[in-house]
């Protein structure tokens, strides 16, 4: 249902040149990231369930590195493009968006990592999907 929303939302906005998709999972987790490659830049909205309830903020971003190999298996992303946190609601789901004025998608791949909040507040990671672009789809 987040998800018919997220696109409900993007009906309204300007074409994007290319929009990418990842299916979030991980610890029981299970989420969806999707990004619009739009001409001034980046816009990110991120979903994910299963959280516990009420438990705070959540960091997230986009892994990617100089090699262009990154991806969720290796959690060999070593750069990060910084995504506003997930905050979970009292049914432990939360729903991010990020824009990123003049901001490029790394080339080659790239993927979306949530991380723990405890016990640091970038923690290890909990959820994750590498990113993959959608062609003609939208």
């Amino acid at each position: 249902m987040a998800v018919l929303a997220m696109w409900g939302a993007l009906g309204q906005m300007v074409r994007p040149k290319e929009v990418y998709y990842a299916a979030l999972s991980g610890q029981g987790l299970r989420g969806t990231a999707v990004v619009l490659v739009l001409p001034e830049g980046l816009e990110v909205f991120v979903y994910l369930e299963g959280l516990k309830p009420g438990s705070g903020a959540y960091a997230n971003h986009i892994h990617f590195n100089r090699a262009g190999n990154a991806n969720c298996r290796e959690q060999n992303g070593d750069q990060i493009l910084g995504l506003t946190s997930l905050v979970a609601d009292a049914n432990g789901r939360a729903v991010a968006f990020t824009r990123l004025p003049g901001v490029r998608l790394p080339e080659g791949s790239t993927y979306v990592n949530v991380h723990a909040n405890t016990p640091t507040p970038v923690g290890a990671s909990i959820a994750c999907g590498d990113l993959k672009e959608i062609v003609g789809g939208y």
